[in-house]
């Protein structure tokens, strides 16, 4: 079950620790280095990468020395695959401001593409610079995870947890780890807490939905995967993984429709998994089954 949904990395703009650097003479250059940076940021959250880019680099025609710009630029050449120039710039940041735990936390999650070790060494300068910095303590729980240290992954995502209780990407990571545990109950606390968050999430309801199945609760099974689809009619795995619970429950004409719809998405894949999936043995020989693996007459999406 997958659930996690981010921008990884932080971007920074204006506040008071960000004039490392700079005396009071300085003012009117970071006043327009300041704005730049600020426009930077809301098309950097519009993922507008070039835009934001942009005014970057102009900011830093004013402000060559302040450790922030060279951060979000670090991290905007990342988003746009231009490994290179973001690598150059977070060192830069690094060297500029060596504590800053801003910079040391997107570095750290910018070499994870690269290494686990690389990443784990900077992760942990973040949390001696700042143990109250949630994101990184939730990148080191998926890194440990990662090396196979689960219970110290769990405590990690857990910090994480206490300290940003409404972020929902370490729930969403902790309750894989318990799914892949096979401790089927703690999952579905996880996302419990989520969906208290954010009614509206729709794989926290699909992911609730599979973890009841696991438990035996089938009416929650089924209430909390419709619930998937009531959010997002267009929600292939929910339409999928009711048409197995229905199927299994002898609900053959529900499990059909459900392997319409999902089929009416992915045709191709729906047909893989499904010749393989047990939990749909009692639609074979149907021949509505047939027809749907097959691509005929399939509901509108």
């Amino acid at each position: 079950m997958m659930g996690d949904k981010n921008h990884p990395q932080s971007f920074e703009w204006e506040s008071s620790e960000n004039k490392s650097g700079f005396e009071a003479s300085d003012e009117h250059l970071m006043q327009l280095a300041r704005g730049h940076n600020d426009r930077a940021k809301v098309y950097y959250e519009a993922e507008r990468f070039a835009d934001a880019e942009a005014e970057v680099r102009k900011a830093l025609e004013y402000a060559p020395n302040w450790p922030a710009l060279h951060d979000n630029l670090g991290t905007i050449c990342a988003e746009q695959g231009n490994y290179q120039d973001a690598l150059m710039h977070y060192v830069q940041a690094l060297r500029l401001d060596p504590k800053r735990p801003e910079v040391l936390y997107n570095l750290g999650y910018f070499l994870l593409q690269n290494g686990l070790d690389t990443a784990h060494f900077f992760l942990e300068k973040t949390l001696d610079t700042d143990p109250n910095y949630p994101d990184a303590w939730r990148v080191m729980g998926e890194i440990l995870y990662e090396r196979g240290e689960i219970s110290k992954s769990i405590s990690s995502l857990g910090k994480a947890i206490q300290q940003k209780t409404e972020d929902t990407r370490a729930r969403f990571k902790l309750s894989d780890i318990f799914w892949e545990q096979g401790d089927y109950h703690q999952s579905a606390q996880q996302l419990e807490s989520i969906l208290k968050i954010d009614s509206n999430d729709q794989i926290a309801w699909h992911n609730l939905g599979l973890s009841a199945i696991m438990l035996e609760e089938s009416e929650r099974a089924e209430t909390s995967l419709l619930k998937a689809i009531e959010i997002d009619p267009e929600y292939l795995l929910a339409h999928y993984h009711l048409a197995c619970f229905y199927a299994e429950n002898f609900r053959i004409s529900e499990s059909l429709y459900h392997l319409g719809r999902a089929a009416a998405l992915d045709t191709e894949g729906v047909r893989e998994w499904a010749l393989e999936d047990d939990k749909l043995d009692h639609l074979r020989g149907n021949p509505r089954f047939d027809e749907i693996l097959n691509g005929h007459d399939l509901p509108p999406r």
